[in-house]
């Protein structure tokens, strides 16, 4: 267990490391935008045509073969910058990672961008106003220029929501009220 869990956090830091140097290269240029963009259009196409990354990820098949393959597909649909970097990946064995660039790489953009990302933990759907004022509450407490927030459903909860906010989460659940009774109460 402690193997997968250290394996994990390798994955990770590999992911943040190759996101930073790539947003640090683009935010030199002004093109974080249009490299976001270009990695959304990679990921949607490696979704839709599994065979194709399963093939750039073949160690089996030369890598000239495919860098000359993904060369052609994306020649003139993504920015240049993405496609060196997409060169570099498969050198370095680290294309299976894309997603998890991508993702550090948004982060990384939203954080530059002074956009607070959160994630709503809720028992039940949350209404669209709900989710406003949320965000619009944590985004003055961060002091932040906008919020972003993933809803997700644990029904585990009881009642309630959680916030999590990078490594901090604010817990205020019925669960966690009743565990902290309950413990009130035992000692």
């Amino acid at each position: 267990m402690l193997c997968i869990a250290r394996k994990v956090k390798t994955m990770q830091l590999v992911n943040t490391r190759y996101a930073e140097a790539l947003i640090d290269v683009t935010e030199e240029k002004s093109s974080t935008d249009k490299v976001l963009n270009s990695l959304n259009a990679i990921l949607k196409l490696f979704e839709q045509n599994p065979e194709f990354y399963t093939f750039l990820l073949d160690p089996k098949v030369k890598m000239e073969s495919k860098k000359k393959a993904l060369t052609n597909v994306l020649k003139g649909r993504v920015e240049q910058e993405v496609v060196n970097f997409l060169m570099l990946l498969m050198d370095k064995e680290r294309l299976k990672n894309i997603k998890g660039i991508t993702d550090e790489y948004i982060r990384f953009a939203d954080e530059r961008k002074n956009i607070l990302i959160m994630t709503i933990i809720s028992a039940f759907p949350l209404e669209d106003v709900q989710i406003d004022k949320i965000k619009e509450k944590y985004k003055k407490l961060y002091n932040k220029a906008s919020a972003k927030a993933k809803v997700v459903i644990d029904k585990s909860l009881i009642g309630g929501i959680k916030i999590q906010i990078g490594d901090k989460v604010i817990d205020d659940s019925i669960k966690a009220r009743l565990t902290s009774l309950k413990e009130m109460m035992l000692k």
